[in-house]
């Protein structure tokens, strides 16, 4: 998804007043891979479309996060603390260079008065944000992180196989990467960088994955990885 169409799904079915009125003083920033945005408990002064990237959304404390959800291109972060004149209840940190378009808050007020659509668009992009976590809360309950570093490394390598990186020419299964560092990882599957390594080195040793290095691996036996992923409850 580009900037364009990011812009265009939350623009849709708005009326021409209310389009002038949120993006009339909206103003477009810029993150570093790694950089926050805004820390647990920060005030919020408006909320988030991300353009172009990627952002984590992140809660914990002592070293230890757990990945809440993650903004893709064309979603809205920073719902919660809108409706509730709370403040943030969780970091968000670049994970990739990323581009968002900022919309203060009173611009987002004097939009969803003229134009009422607006507030039930963000109203269902949250309960769609609850509904996955209620998921992922269920998957950390009932699964291994065996189980669900499975999934994740099927859901990568699918995706290198859809992009069109099938196989070399030496006929050898498609290359990937983990898209992240395993601390990351292991905050995305609700655990620490050492279990990572633990279930990694598991998996290797099964023969499911091979390491070819630089942080790559080649799947050897989809199946296995298939039943693993399968396994949960």
């Amino acid at each position: 998804m580009n900037q364009v169409d990011a812009r265009n799904q939350l623009l849709e079915g708005l009326s021409p007043a209310a389009r002038d009125a949120l993006l009339e003083h909206s103003i477009e920033r810029q993150f570093a891979t790694g950089e926050t945005l805004w820390s647990a408990g920060d005030r919020s002064e408006g909320i988030t479309l991300v353009l172009e990237g990627r952002i984590r959304i992140v809660r914990g404390s002592g070293g230890r996060q757990l990945v809440i959800h993650s903004g893709e291109p064309g979603d809205t972060l920073g719902e919660v603390p809108f409706f509730t004149g709370g403040r943030y209840p969780a970091t968000a940190i670049a994970a990739e260079p990323t581009r968002c378009l900022f919309l203060p808050e009173a611009a987002v007020r004097r939009a969803i008065a003229v134009d009422p659509a607006l507030a039930f668009f963000f109203l269902k992009r949250l309960s769609q944000r609850v509904e996955n976590l209620v998921e992922k809360v269920d998957r950390l309950t009932v699964t291994s992180v065996q189980t669900r570093l499975a999934g994740f490394i099927l859901q990568r390598y699918r995706a290198t196989i859809a992009s069109s990186r099938t196989r070399s020419k030496s006929g050898k299964a498609a290359v990937f990467s983990l898209g992240m560092t395993q601390t990351a990882l292991g905050e995305e599957l609700g655990t620490v960088r050492e279990v990572v390594v633990r279930a990694l080195r598991a998996l290797r040793q099964s023969g499911a994955i091979e390491n070819v290095g630089d942080g790559k691996y080649r799947v050897m036996n989809a199946s296995i990885l298939e039943t693993l992923a399968e396994s949960a409850p």
